[in-house]
């Protein structure tokens, strides 16, 4: 009934093996895509986008691993400003105010608001 309702991809929550995942992909595949969440610590075993594609997924996402490698980074940065007192001995972690700059695409910003002056 679940193609009935209108959805765009299945999501089976917490399964535990590849072979548990690739029933899925055997029941449902190619009726509908299907997403796998690769969510560290979780009970689906991480798998890159790459083999789970072979096994039949088309969508994958990586909920935690952002908010978890920032974390960790953060704490290294303000453990080595406190014992320090300075970001002098972590500047090699860091991007410097050009490289910044660059990322966020500054001077395109500002040339486009000059459009609007």
């Amino acid at each position: 009934h679940y193609l009935e309702t209108g959805i765009d991809v299945l999501f089976v929550e917490a399964l535990t093996s590849t072979g548990q995942m690739r029933l899925v992909n055997e029941r449902f595949s190619p009726r509908i895509p299907l997403m796998a969440n690769m969510v560290e610590g979780g009970k689906t075993p991480l798998m890159s986008s790459q083999k789970l594609e072979e096994i039949g997924y088309s969508l994958v996402i990586f909920p935690g691993g952002y908010v978890r490698a920032t974390a960790k980074l953060a704490t290294r940065y303000f453990e080595s400003l406190k014992k320090n007192g300075t970001t002098e001995p972590f500047l090699e972690e860091m991007l410097n105010f050009n490289q910044l700059q660059s990322l966020l695409g500054t001077d395109e910003i500002l040339n486009q608001g000059k459009a609007y002056e």
